[in-house]
C-alpha cells in the first residue's frame, strides 16, 4: 500500500469511528471497512477504481457529519414540525398544514 492508499484508509477509519463507532461502540463498521480495504488491496488491477470508490465514501460521510452539525447549530431547540417548515422555506416550497383533530 502507498502512502495515499493508508492515509485515506485512516480518514475513513476516523470518520467512521467519529460518526458510528463512538456513538453506540459497535465496531461493526470499522470491521467491515477493514475487510474490505485488505479484500481491495489484493488485486491491483482495480486499485484506481477502489480509491475513487473510497474517496467519494469518505466525500459523503464528511459532508453529511458537517451537515448534521450545521442544522444543530443553527435550530438548537427547534420542534420537528417548525425545523420541517423552515427547511422547505428556504428552498421555496410551503409545507402543508398538519391535520388537527381537535378541530371540527
Amino acid at each position: 500500500m502507498t502512502t495515499n492508499h493508508l492515509h485515506l484508509y485512516r480518514r475513513l477509519l476516523r470518520e467512521i469511528n467519529r460518526q458510528y463507532t463512538s456513538v453506540n461502540s459497535n465496531r461493526a463498521w470499522a470491521a467491515q471497512l477493514r475487510s474490505q480495504w485488505v479484500a481491495a488491496s489484493k488485486d491491483p488491477a482495480s486499485a484506481n477504481r477502489n480509491m475513487l470508490a473510497a474517496r467519494n465514501v469518505l466525500s459523503y460521510l464528511m459532508n453529511s457529519r458537517k451537515h448534521s452539525e450545521l442544522i444543530t447549530e443553527f435550530y438548537p431547540k427547534m420542534s420537528e414540525g417548525d425545523r420541517i417548515k423552515k427547511t422547505a422555506r428556504r428552498v421555496g416550497l410551503e409545507a402543508p398544514s398538519s391535520f388537527n383533530e381537535t378541530r371540527s
